[in-house]
């Protein structure tokens, strides 16, 4: 028999699953490890905006009084989206796949692998971004505007969408309601 060791990441996505399994009353020999860099997206009901390609959305939560916004973002694999700009400042945090980020003029500017955090203040150069040879999933969290968080540019950096607090809070209440947590007893 040879031992094969498991990477952390692995070890931490078993300890997960096991621990799930036992919340809903199973064990913890029964709960399958999953593959390595994906993310059960069973429980997520994915959304997409009209004229917004390669992306799709998940509200997690809207808080107008703290001024945060924080959602799953899910972009395709080797894809790209429409050039924008962050009106706030924001964290993200890769859960699966890699999130690629681009300049205007197309050139790649930095690769946010799995496990990465990054905050940034708000503005910036306009860019795109998109996937990498996966499906990248990322939580994104906003905060600290009341205004605009995106603005959807055109290819002459006209305005064509911006999105804020009022327009997120109206996808959070449109959307199907997310998984609750399950409470043992």
């Amino acid at each position: 028999m040879t031992d094969r060791k498991i990477t952390r990441r692995e070890g931490l996505a078993g300890v997960g699953t096991a621990a799930a399994a036992v919340a809903v009353g199973g064990s913890a020999a029964s709960a399958a490890v999953p593959a390595a860099g994906s993310f059960d997206q069973s429980n997520i009901t994915w959304n997409s905006l009209e004229g917004i390609d390669h992306v799709w959305y998940h509200v997690l939560r809207v808080d107008p009084d703290a001024k945060v916004v924080d959602l799953l973002l899910k972009f395709a694999a080797n894809q790209r989206i429409v050039l924008h700009r962050h009106h706030a400042d924001y964290s993200t945090f890769i859960i699966q796949g890699e999130l690629r980020l681009y300049d205007e003029e197309g050139a790649l500017t930095e690769i946010r692998p799995t496990a990465s955090f990054v905050e940034k203040p708000a503005g910036g150069a306009p860019h795109t971004e998109g996937g990498g040879d996966v499906d990248c999933i990322a939580w994104f969290s906003n905060r600290g505007t009341d205004g605009m968080i995106y603005e959807i540019l055109g290819p002459n950096h006209e305005t064509l969408a911006t999105l804020g607090l009022p327009e997120f809070k109206a996808l959070w209440e449109a959307q199907v309601t997310p998984v609750q947590p399950i409470v043992p007893g």
